[in-house]
């Protein structure tokens, strides 16, 4: 790998030989006493990841902070593909201001102090410490024609402030006042200090002042929020509204066809969540009260989920406000999970919970994070796109310790039935399939798998939609719904013309238990 040379190194010899090298060109000057070795990739690149070395050579007395130092890297326009595009590094030095220019690299740096104690020695630089950088990005800066604002202003300060609160409480954000407040004079930030302390003041609700960002204003209301799942629900919603309104009508409009669905649905629901029995075992559970011996919290979990969508209620939470929704899905969760008390049914999480490599809105972020949720939830009039949302909104930020998938579904399905719009079934066949939407959407911001996902959902259920539970089961079967093994059946609209067999309580299309088992000899079970 290519590597940064700096002359004068102190062994002449080598420095003559840099010299030599360079003038037959085997090195690439970069800047006066700066060397590069040729390499396959650009040489702004190469640049840009040594900027540290390049800075401390360069501004040896400076420290990187303003905009730099509360990225922790240089600025460079996202936007850009260009490798040659600049990026900007800001720079505190006492000298002249000044600009120094390398291939890929602007070296920006004002008169002011150079490393004061709490600021950070970073590979022949110094970054600006934790409060340096607060103080410093509070000073007002205008966006040049070339490069952007050399701070970012107050309300990138005062996110930075709430998310701290968030990690570390709010007695941290009175120990940033004090070490501010000891800080500011030695770095002529005393003006700065003024705005922290009002800030500070405002998130902690000590003092009246104004704030700017969504999540300053929610924590100065005494109501948090988590900035990144509100910018989840944000992108979600703008996709959505480029897309045409999507109005398949609720099928399962006679007591006998909504029975069969609220069963499909409260049955798949907790397959997808783990709580897996045979079709006809579910069927006994919910139909006949018959509980398994051993599962009888699994059986309640089943049966919970259906007497819930069942019997949905006809309004929508677009007519109700954040208080009254928070108490429904309290509620709703209470009923839910009461054969399980380990999990506090009905209560909001006091810890944090994760899935794999997900993890879910603090506790003491939930309510705030809700409350925001259903601000924007009120703005969307296309009710299934409402009916995404409030899913989306429950299962990103699993306000409870268990059951969050479920209820999300549920309140989905609610809003859908209140639409007059048909329910959207998520069978085990689908299952990786819908969490991968999920996923794509709360790690990476990505809502379009998540919205095609659970329209094609809508069309199979609909599809599936019978005037017994019986019919019905037989077609989610031709829809190779009850299929565990992805790699030989994928989900689809039932067929009526397919042969059906049950194998180990599983009823699917003869093709997919000969594509897994072509000797048919193959014992099943679940």
């Amino acid at each position: 790998m290519a590597d940064i040379i700096f002359t004068p190194s102190g062994d002449e010899a080598f420095d003559r030989k840099v010299r030599r090298d360079h003038k037959a060109g085997k090195l690439n000057r970069i800047a006066s006493g700066i060397y590069a070795e040729p390499s396959a990739e650009p040489i702004e690149v190469l640049v840009r990841r040594n900027w540290f070395k390049i800075v401390g050579k360069l501004v040896p007395d400076g420290v990187a902070t303003d905009r730099t130092g509360m990225d922790g890297k240089p600025w460079r326009d996202a936007s850009s593909g260009d490798v040659q595009t600049d990026a900007f590094v800001f720079m505190s030095a006492p000298r002249t201001r000044d600009i120094i220019r390398a291939p890929g690299l602007v070296i920006n740096f004002r008169e002011g102090k150079g490393p004061v104690e709490g600021d950070i020695p970073y590979l022949g630089t110094w970054l600006a410490g934790p409060i340096r950088k607060l103080l410093d990005n509070l000073t007002p800066s205008r966006a040049t024609g070339s490069g952007p604002s050399r701070t970012t202003g107050a309300a990138a300060v005062e996110a930075q402030l709430d998310s701290l609160c968030s990690t570390h409480g709010e007695a941290h954000l009175n120990h940033i006042r004090d070490a501010a407040r000891d800080l500011a004079p030695l770095i002529d930030r005393e003006k700065e200090f003024i705005v922290l302390n009002n800030l500070i003041g405002a998130l902690l609700r000590t003092r009246e002042a104004t704030v700017s960002t969504r999540q300053g204003r929610a924590r100065a209301a005494g109501a948090p929020l988590d900035p990144h799942c509100i910018g989840r629900l944000v992108k979600l919603v703008d996709y959505l509204q480029t897309r045409a309104p999507v109005s398949i009508l609720n099928a399962d409009t006679t007591p006998e066809r909504k029975t069969a669905g609220a069963f499909m649905e409260a049955y798949f629901s907790n397959f997808i969540e783990g709580t897996e029995f045979p079709v006809g075992e579910a069927v006994e559970i919910v139909f006949q009260g018959k509980m398994p011996d051993a599962r009888p919290e699994d059986g309640h979990d089943i049966l919970g989920t259906y007497l819930q969508l069942v019997d949905l209620g006809d309004r929508s939470a677009a007519a109700v406000d954040a208080d009254a929704f928070i108490d429904e899905i309290q509620e709703r969760h209470r009923l839910l999970m009461e054969a399980r008390p380990s999990v506090r049914p009905g209560l909001f999480k006091t810890r944090p919970n994760k899935a794999g490599d997900t993890s879910f809105v603090a506790p003491d972020l939930v309510a705030g994070t809700l409350r925001e949720g259903m601000t924007i939830f009120r703005s969307i009039s296309d009710p299934f796109s409402r009916a995404l949302f409030v899913h989306f909104l429950l299962s990103d930020v699993h306000p409870f310790n268990d059951g969050n998938g479920r209820l999300s579904r549920i309140m989905m399905t609610k809003e859908l039935a209140a639409a007059g719009l048909s329910r959207i079934v998520v069978p085990t066949v689908y299952r990786n399939d819908y969490l991968d939407a999920l996923r794509a959407l709360s790690r990476r911001g990505e809502p379009s798998i998540f919205v095609r996902a659970l329209e094609f959902c809508q069309r199979v259920s609909a599809a599936c939609s019978a005037p017994s539970t019986d019919a019905a089961i037989e077609a989610w079967a031709r829809a190779y719904a009850f299929c565990e093994d992805g790699r030989h059946a994928r989900l689809t609209i039932p067929d009526p013309s397919i042969p059906i067999e049950t194998r180990g309580g599983v009823s699917a299309p003869v093709d997919y238990w000969t594509s897994i088992d072509p000797s048919g000899n193959q014992p099943f079970s679940l």
